[in-house]
């Protein structure tokens, strides 16, 4: 017969173990939401989200998906173009965010003061 202490670790233990795991995952939604957000075409091409991953404590999170593009010819068939973004967080707090694909969306660098002189 199982006593109730047991009964009790055996119910608590997996809620536990499952609430620190939780915290990998921290951020992912807020980072699709922002991705969701910042997508210039989804009138026209609607982006599909595909995965996530986040690191550790959801500080650095990617959200990859695709979107469907015109076919240069002679092709005919609808091309899907991937995509992804990083979003970078301090605890909750959304601090960055970046277009890693496709090219037109990444942002590029400013030139600095040195490399005009």
């Amino acid at each position: 017969m199982i006593t109730r202490s047991r009964l009790l670790l055996l119910v608590c233990l997996p809620l536990v173990l499952l609430s620190g795991c939780t915290s990998y995952y921290r951020n992912v939604e807020t980072c699709k939401d922002r991705v969701r957000a910042e997508y210039p075409d989804a009138a026209s091409a609607p982006l599909k989200l595909t995965g996530s991953g986040a690191s550790y404590h959801g500080s650095r999170v990617v959200v990859r998906g695709e979107f469907p593009t015109q076919p240069k010819p002679p092709a005919t068939k609808i091309v899907q173009t991937p995509a992804a973004a990083e979003c970078t967080f301090a605890e909750n707090t959304l601090t960055g965010f970046q277009w890693l694909a496709p090219a037109r969306l990444v942002k590029k660098p400013q030139p600095t003061d040195d490399a005009a002189q």
